[in-house]
């Protein structure tokens, strides 16, 4: 009978459901996780240093060939009657291109000093330093205005005693 219960127990223990939760399985599903984020990481680096490669590349194809045609159309030019004519006129706009982007840029630059110092302004009740020089000067003020209070006290004390010893 002993034997009878003990293989019972093994053929309970092997048919016994196993546990709802087991912490190795979810471990490993949350390495998973980390190992597909760290593989999609590692493929959009990759991809965006190729896109970065193939763009600078193209970048530089593109001027390149820009300063080919840029050569061709300055050849035509020369060559053509009105050629100086219209090589003066480009130049002409181009200074003047040049001109209004300096007085434009003085013009923000002239703004942005104005903004700034507006600013500087409107926080300068903020400004610690001054805040704090501030309180300094009311101390001292509150200090002497006291010690001019206590004198006052003082004297005010003394001249009813007087008063109270001549009569």
């Amino acid at each position: 009978m002993a034997k009878s219960k003990t293989e019972k127990a093994a053929k309970a223990e092997k048919t016994a459901p196993k546990p709802f939760f087991d912490p190795d399985i979810a471990r490993k599903i949350w390495l998973a996780g980390v190992g597909a984020y760290g593989r999609a990481y590692d493929e959009a680096t990759d991809a965006a240093e190729k896109f970065a490669e193939k763009a600078n590349h193209s970048f530089d194809d593109l001027v390149a060939k820009g300063e080919k045609i840029e050569d061709v159309v300055r050849a035509r030019i020369s060559k053509a009657p009105a050629g100086k004519k219209v090589a003066d006129i480009v130049e002409d706009i181009t200074k003047k291109t040049k001109d209004v982007a300096e007085t434009r840029r003085a013009a923000l630059d002239a703004r942005l000093d104005d903004v700034k110092k507006s600013l500087g302004d409107t926080f300068a009740p903020f400004n610690i330093a001054a805040i704090s020089h501030a309180v300094e000067g009311l101390t001292k003020q509150v200090e002497a205005l006291t010690a001019e209070v206590a004198d006052l006290k003082a004297e005010k004390a003394k001249k009813p005693a007087k008063a109270t010893e001549e009569a």
